[in-house]
């Protein structure tokens, strides 16, 4: 069995579309969310976890929007803002075996990957732990630094430590893992501007010697729908690239 979380309950809406969370907004004649569950359920021995915001689930019915995508996925309403994508992931994962494999993914951009093919390039390559990276020096993104056989050998938030930059899709061969660490980087106060970040845990796995492997993928391949801005980018290139295929 596979654990898959994904977190889609910050606090970005759509204000072109009424005001609607962004993961609703729609890529290609499909919601953000759908896309990304059909993405994990493809997935062999998927089992889903979606974190919402407990507002939006009031106001917009997103626990029905996601039971009808995911009819066996596990809704977990969070109730007020957290101190970070970390912070949610731990609330989330409460009832996850500790000993199951699981995935992080965040809820608000699309990547243009087979997520199988990147889960079992980390399984035969009998890594702990494994994350997906394209080239970037940009601040707004997390980072990570390779040794000279392609470990992970330091993460950091916000910070451009290397060009490899990372997306929002973190994997551990145990699941326990992540939660260890998670707690570590808490009681380190390891925070960014008092927010705690997904990537940054893993540097408690570095300091345990864990192995970390990373799957390239080019920057046109990862979409960031954080922001109105970022959706009418997105929406501006997938129009030309429409528009030169025909």
């Amino acid at each position: 069995m596979m654990n898959i979380l994904i977190l889609a309950a910050n606090d970005f809406h759509d204000n072109r579309d009424s005001g609607y969370p962004l993961a609703l907004s729609e890529v290609n004649g499909k919601t953000l969310l759908q896309h990304l569950t059909e993405q994990c359920n493809s997935i062999l021995g998927a089992h889903l976890t979606l974190a919402v915001n407990e507002l939006d689930c009031k106001k917009w019915h997103l626990d029905n929007v996601v039971r009808l995508l995911a009819p066996e996925a596990n809704v977990v309403q969070i109730r007020r803002a957290t101190s970070g994508a970390a912070c949610t992931a731990l609330l989330a994962i409460s009832d996850f075996s500790s000993e199951q494999p699981l995935l992080i993914v965040n809820g608000n951009e699309l990547l243009d990957i087979d997520f199988n093919t990147v889960i079992n390039q980390f399984l035969r390559a009998e890594y702990d732990a494994g994350v997906v990276i394209f080239p970037s020096v940009h601040p707004r993104y997390s980072y990570v630094r390779l040794d000279e056989q392609q470990l992970v050998v330091e993460c950091a938030e916000k910070n451009p430590i290397s060009n490899h930059a990372t997306v929002g899709f973190y994997w551990f061969r145990r699941g326990r893992d992540f939660v260890e660490s998670a707690q570590q980087t808490i009681f380190k106060h390891a925070h960014v501007d008092g927010k705690y970040y997904i990537c940054p845990t893993l540097n408690e796995m570095v300091l345990r010697q864990a192995r970390i492997g990373v799957h390239r993928i080019d920057a046109q391949h990862f979409h960031p729908l954080k922001s109105e801005r970022q959706f009418e980018k997105f929406d501006a290139t997938h129009n030309a690239l429409s528009k030169e295929q025909a």
